[in-house]
């Protein structure tokens, strides 16, 4: 897979078991690539072009974009639909007898329930199991108390939940200790799952990274 910014015929190709990091020194550079990768992301219009064998990707379906690793949503509305979509699939299928006997109960209760007041009601007697989940308000949980532990469940949601497989992170390794950067960069490779760094200047290098430098004059150094 590859990403490409045109603006600066920056190519970064996104490889298995590498980490990609982009240091980007020139401030309105810097503005212009975060903008757009962040619209692009949420479906609207930048620089930026997705690839793999040669064939154009949906940039809004196939990457993640996190400008701030300590507010990361558990339960944004793709997690959700997808996690929805998963427990109709199981209730329809290894459930279905227990589905089935809950519909039973529900609707005999509402047909108690009903006789409980001097006039006629109706209701749906089909088992919705997206409107079960909507009323208990079924969501994910996340465990992680340090943030790397957060970051590490989310990354482990959205890949399994979702099948998202490529995340952009805003300053990340202003974040997180040399260790703590090479725990989540082994849960990474094993998950494979490609994560691309965009930072304001350049840090020393980890092992596993693939770094790129554009520099103040706007000139691409390969590292």
């Amino acid at each position: 897979m590859k990403l490409i910014y045109k603006a600066y015929n920056l190519g970064m190709a996104l490889s298995e078991n590498q980490i990609t990091v982009l240091s980007v020194e020139n401030p309105k550079a810097y503005s212009s690539i975060l903008c757009d990768i962040w619209n692009q992301t949420q479906g609207g219009e930048g620089g930026f072009i997705l690839s793999k064998e040669g064939e154009l990707r949906n940039i809004a379906k196939e990457v993640d974009c996190i400008f701030n690793p300590f507010a990361l949503d558990f339960n944004g509305k793709r997690v959700i639909n997808r996690l929805y979509q998963e427990l109709q699939e199981q209730a329809n299928t290894s459930l279905m007898n227990e589905s089935i006997s809950l519909n039973g109960s529900i609707v005999a209760y509402l047909d108690e329930l009903s006789r409980q007041v001097p006039y006629a009601l109706e209701y749906a007697l089909d088992f919705d199991i997206v409107g079960l989940m909507k009323l208990y308000n079924v969501k994910m949980e996340c465990f992680g108390e340090c943030l790397l532990e957060k970051i590490v469940e989310y990354l482990r949601v959205m890949s399994h939940v979702c099948g998202m497989k490529n995340y952009v992170f805003v300053g990340l390794k202003q974040c997180l200790t040399v260790e703590e950067l090479k725990q989540l960069y082994e849960f990474v490779f094993c998950e494979k799952i490609n994560l691309i760094i965009i930072e304001y200047i350049h840090s020393a290098p980890i092992s596993g990274e693939k770094g790129w430098i554009l520099d103040r004059d706007l000139c691409i150094i390969d590292l």
